[in-house]
């Protein structure tokens, strides 16, 4: 008897073990695909383009999803004289949305309009334009369309979707034949959905030596930490005017309202580097940098010339003081603000 019961209790151990590494085996893989079906179904359904209509235009800004296309179309039909459509800080999203987006682009013979930045299937809603150009909504260095190939859901290149799509032949057409075909080979094949062939202003070449910068997806400052090439977006068809217009609805911009708190003190121009007032390269250097960064951004300096300190972000400006106090031991001065010099001596 008491063998019996000593088996029938070894039996039932042995059958949680088995439960328990079942069970985590299987919790195991949830873990790696739940994240992934998380991803893929908010993009497509909680996230998507916000659709404005100002006047006679149309802002589009945030992540492209499935079901842009009809709205998009729904514009169209509210207010039939749409010419332009400005594209705002958009990383792209569902692929197949950009292209159609952008045979509808053509089909209607709009105007397009690059506000901040329009990377991936954004770019091609963008290239759909009859005639495109960029906006001052933004800096210039801010400002630019990126275009790459297509990707998987961890971000690797997907060859066969490139070709499925016939995205080469597409750039090459809606670029009205001027894309240079090596180049456009080379960015459709980038291998890490991160990277892409940059297109900012032909003016940025003044400064920067380039207006065409392209990134494999490695580098920490993209796109002006990229390879520069020498192009330009005019040459390449990305945009057939040089103007810079600016977007309807540019006063209502978040940089835009905090110029009124800002307001500049006509010390200098935000661009003029010779003008901060710091006596060593490397503040000069870090001043170079916050020119390259996103907005909302601030740079404090000290009153010794020797101190400083930016940051780009939540709390940007207190947090640019607070830094800035501690390495110089006293209080320190804002210097500018997004695109605005506030510094008064």
């Amino acid at each position: 008897m008491f063998r019996i019961v000593r088996e029938a209790f070894r039996r039932r151990a042995c059958m949680r073990r088995v439960f328990a590494k079942w069970r985590q085996q299987i919790f195991g893989a949830l873990k790696v695909v739940f994240p992934i079906g998380v991803l893929l179904f908010g993009a497509s359904v909680t996230r998507a383009m916000e659709v404005t209509l100002v006047g006679n235009t149309v802002v589009l800004s945030g992540p492209v999803a499935g079901d842009d296309l009809a709205k998009v179309k729904d514009a169209f039909a509210k207010a039939p004289a749409i010419d332009v459509v400005v594209l705002r800080n958009s990383w792209g999203g569902d692929a197949w949305t950009g292209y159609q987006v952008g045979e509808l682009f053509r089909e209607k013979g709009v105007t397009t309009a690059v506000s901040g930045y329009c990377v991936s299937s954004c770019s091609r809603m963008f290239l759909g334009g009859r005639q495109r150009l960029f906006t001052d909504d933004y800096p210039a260095l801010q400002t630019f369309v990126g275009f790459h190939g297509h990707y998987d859901s961890l971000g690797k290149l997907d060859l066969r979707s490139v070709n499925e799509h016939g995205l080469y032949r597409w750039i090459i057409k809606y670029s009205d034949g001027k894309a240079d075909e090596a180049l456009v080979k080379r960015w459709i094949s980038i291998d890490k959905n991160k990277g892409a062939a940059n297109f900012l202003h032909p003016d940025v070449s003044a400064s920067r030596k380039a207006s065409v910068f392209l990134c494999s997806g490695d580098e920490g400052n993209r796109p002006l930490g990229c390879e520069p090439l020498a192009s330009n977006a005019m040459d390449q068809g990305v945009i057939t005017d040089l103007r810079r217009i600016s977007s309807p609805d540019q006063a209502a911009l978040a940089h835009r309202l905090r110029a009124h708190q800002n307001p500049a003190s006509g010390y200098g121009d935000i661009d003029d580097v010779s003008k901060v007032p710091l006596d060593l390269v490397d503040g000069l250097n870090n001043y170079k940098r916050f020119l390259e960064s996103s907005f909302p951004r601030a740079f404090a300096v000290s009153a010794t010339r020797r101190h400083w300190a930016w940051n780009a972000g939540a709390n940007d400006v207190s947090e640019a003081l607070r830094r800035c106090a501690e390495r110089a031991g006293e209080a320190c001065k804002l210097y500018a603000v997004d695109e605005t010099v506030v510094y008064r001596p």
